[in-house]
């Protein structure tokens, strides 16, 4: 843990959320402000603002864990569904300027759903718009 003002680089503060998995790379606690019963919080030990910077090593074992994480909250806590999602900058939801992965399990009827992060798929692209869009947003991986 490094940047001495991040919330998640504080150990005291980890410690008291109860660390529920780590590993060389990252840790699993409980989320001090949950939206449902069981949200987990995938945090690398390394500080980084966001994924965009953190090494692919690093996301690799993170979201390896939020996978066993998603699942054991399924199973255990008998919920049907999961979301397993980070957020990049503060117009994105993201709080702590710290990379973490959220693992928020779903339930049929959701005892706090202020979160309000639901998909609506109602709207069909224009075929204008997906035109313009695949020419601009080709991806190329990079070279490893």
């Amino acid at each position: 843990m490094g940047n001495s003002k991040c919330v998640f680089c504080n150990t005291d503060n980890i410690d008291k959320q109860g660390i529920l998995y780590q590993d060389n790379k990252c840790m699993v606690i409980l989320d001090k402000y949950p939206i449902t019963k069981g949200h987990l919080l995938v945090i690398p030990k390394r500080h980084y603002e966001h994924m965009l910077e953190t090494p692919d090593t690093v996301i690799d074992d993170m979201f390896e864990i939020a996978k066993i994480a998603g699942i054991t909250v399924m199973k255990k806590l008998k919920a049907p569904g999961v979301n397993i999602t980070t957020n990049i900058g503060k117009t994105a939801g993201q709080f702590v300027m710290h990379f973490h992965v959220h693992v928020i399990p779903r339930y049929e009827k959701e005892e706090n759903p202020k979160d309000e992060f639901k998909f609506d798929h109602g709207h069909e692209i224009n075929e204008e718009l997906r035109n313009e869009l695949v020419k601009l947003l080709k991806i190329r991986k990079h070279k490893e």
